[in-house]
């Protein structure tokens, strides 16, 4: 149980990390491309951000299945609210973020920017969740 939990903290507080990175300095940083340039500048980040996350986000859903399966015993409170936080996560990404960015893709809009930078604050908190009930998770166990 214990390695699950600790996957999970790893990697929950590593998509804490990249979120606020995200947030304070990619995201701001769009408005400072040049029109011309703006549509193959989302592409490339796009990209190579769908790694950034993609991957953190498969180990944590690894850990957290393993924590889960292996009896949470008495940090089950804690393994549900990390579990929710993720699941949360990936709907706020799938169902508001990847659309705004596919809007962005066709242009750069100061709106729309605004709009994908305040959805993405929100996952942040709910990163910040994730990351803290992995963490109680892992205090119990010790």
């Amino acid at each position: 149980m214990k390695t699950g939990i600790v996957v999970a903290v790893a990697s929950s507080w590593y998509l804490v990390g990249l979120s606020v990175t995200v947030g304070l300095v990619i995201y701001p940083s769009f408005a400072l491309v040049d029109e011309q340039r703006w549509v193959a500048f989302h592409q490339h980040h796009s990209q190579r951000i769908s790694w950034a996350v993609g991957l953190p986000w498969l180990v944590q859903a690894v850990g957290l299945s393993i924590w889960l399966i292996t009896d949470p015993g008495s940090t089950w409170v804690a393994s549900i609210v990390c579990a929710l936080g993720a699941l949360g996560a990936v709907i706020l990404t799938v169902a508001a973020a990847v659309p705004s960015h596919n809007r962005l893709s066709q242009g750069f809009d100061q709106r729309e920017a605004k709009r994908l930078l305040s959805i993405h604050w929100v996952r942040t908190i709910v990163w910040v969740v994730t990351a803290g009930a992995a963490t109680a998770g892992l205090i119990q166990v010790f």
